[in-house]
């Protein structure tokens, strides 16, 4: 931005002012000027549309109003305001969120100085530009990056990049980390029998009624064609064994029907709680024995190592 303010005379240094407000208010983004110490000294015509139409008072965001307690609650913003004005660094930029009851939206606060000449910071011009497209763009791009197609439940590579995080979080806290690993019994003989669109309805209803008994800070993850694994943090073993156990119970216990045929779901679990400090290769290691002692016990079994 090539015009100059002078803050403190709250006039253009370079051009006819009218002619420079004219710019700022065509622009579509909302842009204050603010002071050294803080003092909102101009705002686009669009920064007080914005402030109005959600509901903010202009008397503390507007002309006058001082910016550094508008964002009192933003340490970040504070400190990196003054970086600008003391000149440590050329520009900062903020991302943050603004959303609303009926919409998600998120911007990019940039700041960047107002010099008079190369040796002095007057001020400081603040644009915030709506970058909400960009941000689902980028957030739709790491769902499809991250979760199974499928069933929506998490894909193989998260769950390992997880798995590291909450063993090593367990570690730190010195609390129980669990995982299990759920195979679905016979799943080639339904694919077979009624098709492979009928074997991924099957699957679906058990991602459903796997998560049924997941918390939020469990992960559940589709990690191979008809495996599934969850990674429960803060379980102890004998949580683990009710869990798999209800679990297993309540899929049996699902009706799926496909040609007016009742499609008969189980699943062998196996499972294991840790509360030392095992390696990560150990612990899975330990799992995928227990997931193989149930299936040859007969299928349809639960073991908790």
């Amino acid at each position: 931005m090539m015009m100059i303010l002078n803050v403190h005379e709250n006039t253009f240094l370079s051009i006819d002012p009218g002619i420079n407000r004219s710019i700022l208010n065509s622009l579509r983004d909302p842009i204050c000027l603010i002071d050294a110490n803080g003092t909102i000294c101009f705002t686009n015509n669009e920064w007080n549309r914005f402030a109005i139409h959600n509901g903010s008072d202009l008397s503390k965001c507007g002309t006058g109003a001082n910016y550094f307690q508008y964002c009192d609650k933003e340490p970040t913003v504070q400190k990196g305001l003054q970086a600008v004005f003391s000149g440590e660094i050329d520009c900062f930029n903020f991302e943050y969120p603004c959303h609303s009851s009926t919409a998600s939206r998120w911007f990019l606060m940039q700041a960047n100085p107002l010099q008079a000449n190369a040796a002095s910071v007057e001020g400081v011009v603040i644009r915030h530009v709506d970058i909400t497209q960009q941000k689902l763009t980028e957030l739709q791009l790491k769902e499809h990056a991250e979760k199974d197609s499928l069933t929506s439940l998490f894909n193989r590579r998260y769950f390992q990049e997880q798995l590291k995080k909450e063993v090593r979080s367990a570690h730190q806290k010195n609390t129980p980390i669990s995982l299990l690993y759920i195979d679905t019994d016979n799943f080639k003989e339904i694919n077979d029998t009624y098709g492979h669109p009928t074997g991924d309805q099957v699957l679906k209803q058990l991602a459903m009624q796997i998560t049924k008994f997941t918390r939020p800070s469990d992960t559940t993850a589709r990690i191979g064609g008809d495996e599934f694994a969850v990674i429960l943090p803060n379980t102890n073993k004998a949580d683990l064994e009710l869990i798999a156990t209800r679990l297993s119970q309540e899929i049996q216990n699902l009706n799926i029907q496909e040609q007016n045929r009742q499609i008969d779901v189980t699943v062998s679990i196996g499972g294991k709680s840790f509360t030392n400090n095992s390696s990560l290769n150990c612990m899975i290691e330990w799992v995928d024995d227990a997931l193989y002692a149930a299936k040859d016990k007969g299928k349809n079994q639960v073991v908790i190592a």
